[in-house]
């Protein structure tokens, strides 16, 4: 009898952790897509390099079409200025043409311009952070200004010289999915040369500057280590530059360069590096630009959109001057 109630407890202990579910990995689908700043497009249609139809004011549901068909999680946006936040009238802001379209989508716009927020001040080349609303919460946010910074209002520090609007946004969001934390981070980098102290400072050391301070600000303040981190930025950096190398000796690694490196890199993605198409739309620009770069996760896959889309009167065109670039992340 005893050893038939042994028996019978074994099998018992069995089909219990039969029936447990077993946890697998969650996928992540992240994006950045630098989506230009509506006094560029005015600029260049004045000076007959652009599309009147890419204007923000007739391409706004065609960027809203392009965000929606990535389909991402969670996406970094750059170059946002007022209109595309919603404070010109008669224009809608991006994220209602997205909930319009039936996109599930919350986000944060951030002023690069001041430390009041969200959407007090100018903004001309600010960030933003798209999030499904059904899946995330958000924890906690800030700005980071990449030449001296605000992290709330009212406390700045300053830091090494960097682009005079340059700015990195972060948001700390719990993934009900995973039942995890991440921080997800949307920056631009570019800065014009400026004047220091000791002279004159070029364009490409701001631009390392900045990338530097990302890193210093990530690893100090924003995402320690072991927290799972996304960086999506325009960085106008091509692989050989040291902004670039900057950025991808840090223990963040760039999705395209690793799943090359593995091998696994998409056919049509591995040949066609390009994520920015030319002025006329007649051609790629042969850059890389966009990148994102993660830590603490593996990397299923990588591609760009390349796709135009309808804009106010139904002309086809490609809604910014760069592509929305996805990755598939797990952890």
């Amino acid at each position: 009898m005893r050893r038939l109630l042994t028996i019978c407890a074994i099998l018992a202990s069995v089909c219990a952790v039969a029936a447990t579910p077993q946890k697998g990995k969650t996928t992540l689908r992240v994006g950045t897509y630098d989506i230009t700043n509506s006094f560029n497009r005015q600029t260049q249609v004045k000076n007959g390099k652009m599309s009147p139809e890419r204007m923000w004011c007739h391409s706004v549901s065609a960027v809203a079409d392009a965000i929606l068909e990535a389909d991402c999680d969670i996406m970094g946006i750059q170059d946002v200025c007022d209109t595309i936040a919603g404070r010109l009238d008669g224009v809608k802001p991006l994220i209602t043409v997205l909930r319009e379209k039936g996109g599930d989508y919350e986000w944060l716009v951030l002023s690069n311009k001041n430390p009041s927020y969200p959407l007090e001040g100018k903004m001309s080349n600010g960030t933003g952070i798209l999030w499904r609303s059904s899946r995330f919460e958000l924890r906690d946010y800030g700005i980071y200004w990449l030449s001296g910074t605000f992290d709330k209002p009212g406390r700045a520090k300053e830091f090494k010289y960097g682009g005079k609007h340059a700015s990195m946004m972060w948001v700390r969001l719990f993934d009900k999915d995973a039942q995890k934390e991440l921080v997800f981070t949307s920056a631009g980098v570019n800065g014009p040369s400026q004047n220091s102290k000791t002279g004159k400072v070029t364009y490409h050391e701001i631009n390392v500057a900045n990338c530097r301070n990302i890193l210093e600000y990530m690893n100090a303040d924003i995402a320690p280590k072991g927290t799972p981190s996304v960086i999506t930025l325009n960085a106008r950096n091509a692989p050989s530059y040291p902004g670039y190398k900057a950025l991808t000796s840090s223990r963040w690694f760039d999705v395209y360069d690793r799943l090359k490196e593995e091998g696994s890199l998409g056919e049509a993605d591995g040949k066609t590096i390009d994520t920015m198409n030319s002025l006329d739309e007649k051609k790629l620009q042969g850059g890389r630009p966009d990148h994102i770069l993660e830590d603490g996760f593996s990397v299923k896959s990588y591609s760009v959109l390349r796709k135009k889309y309808r804009t106010a009167d139904g002309t086809l065109h490609y809604p910014a001057l760069h592509f929305p670039v996805i990755a598939e992340l797990q952890y």
